[in-house]
């Protein structure tokens, strides 16, 4: 959750407030849309490849692949060209679902059904509670440093958040595969 509430609050400050001043000084507002859009697009893809690839340690895999969501954000402050953007939002919307599909597949492996929505509650709370903040920063940040420092600034707080959590060993030893008690799933 530690990751996820830094990793947040870098990525959807920098995309939701600093994409679309990119876009309005570049290539426009109405291709920003075909930026989210690939990322939606991302997102599918990911659920489909989730379907057959499913590795012993997805939650650490997944967990380190959202380093691949500093690339658009990282794009956006140094090359915000269409295709670039739209390359790097799909590539990060695929690292996006392969996570979370490890994700609540690990939760609905090891933590029994009875509690399962309180964990979710208290992940989801966890995860999205300075998103906020990021979107209250990255503005006067970008006002008084410029926008490319910024951007930049929140790719590396996504890589090293990513990167504290891929070094937590407990993470990367979390093991996904059959369900091990039916109380899980019941």
């Amino acid at each position: 959750m530690a990751q996820f509430a830094v990793l947040n609050a870098a990525f959807v400050g920098a995309t939701t407030v600093l994409g679309p001043v990119i876009a309005d000084a570049s290539f426009g507002r109405a291709a920003w849309g075909l930026v989210i859009a690939a990322q939606t697009a991302g997102l599918a893809i990911g659920a489909v490849v989730a379907l057959r690839w499913r590795p012993r340690h997805a939650v650490g895999i997944g967990v380190g692949l959202m380093a691949v969501t500093a690339i658009p954000v990282a794009a956006l402050g140094v090359l915000p060209a269409l295709p670039v953007l739209i390359a790097g939002f799909l590539l990060g919307g695929v690292a996006i679902e392969l996570f979370a599909i490890a994700w609540d597949h690990a939760l609905q492996t090891h933590i029994p059904r009875a509690a399962l929505s309180r964990v979710y509650s208290w992940d989801m709370l966890g995860s999205f509670i300075a998103i906020p903040l990021g979107e209250i920063l990255v503005g006067p940040l970008a006002d008084r440093f410029g926008t490319t420092p910024v951007l930049l600034g929140c790719a590396a707080v996504i890589l090293m958040a990513t990167g504290a959590a891929v070094a937590t060993r407990s993470v990367r030893t979390v093991q996904t595969g059959d369900l091990p008690h039916e109380d899980a799933t019941a």
